[in-house]
């Protein structure tokens, strides 16, 4: 949550023309950290909308998305990862210095290069969450004993 803080000060705190003059040694890690801080913002807000809309619509049984500590450090990780890899090709494309005419241009190719990482990584990141959704004991099927489907008649 620091992280989020300290790229809101940056975004507010750093003028435009301060970047023109800056060179990609200054620039990478900057845009790193924003891309470390929305990405990790997004994904959260996302997963937290997600369990919500999820857990109105299903019954009480159902199991949230996201729910154990191995769970959130996954999710965590992958917006690190995730927002660190946008930042650091937005960064080296030089996509904030392209002008007004070819920034479109630089946009789309910084595009064509974040979404087949985004969702790689996020096919990796689903595919081991739900198989630590299904690891955790509290929603193994459990089958039922047959003394236990038996009538309590006998008791009278």
């Amino acid at each position: 949550s620091s992280l989020v803080l300290v790229s809101g000060l940056l975004c507010f705190i750093l003028e435009k023309n301060w970047f023109v003059n800056m060179s990609a040694g200054f620039k990478v890690p900057l845009y790193s950290i924003l891309g470390v801080a929305v990405c990790f913002a997004l994904l959260f807000s996302i997963i937290d909308l997600i369990n919500y809309c999820c857990g109105m619509c299903q019954s009480h049984e159902a199991r949230p998305l996201v729910e154990t500590e191995t769970q959130v450090y996954l999710v965590v990780t992958a917006a690190v990862i995730m927002g660190f890899i946008f930042g650091l090709v937005f960064g080296l494309l030089d996509v904030e210095d392209a002008d007004v005419a070819h920034l479109k241009v630089a946009l789309l190719r910084d595009e064509s290069i974040c979404y087949p990482i985004g969702g790689i990584l996020g096919g990796i990141a689903s595919a081991i969450n739900q198989y630590l959704r299904e690891e955790h004991d509290d929603y193994t099927f459990n089958s039922l004993e047959t003394h236990e489907l038996d009538d309590d008649d006998d008791d009278f």
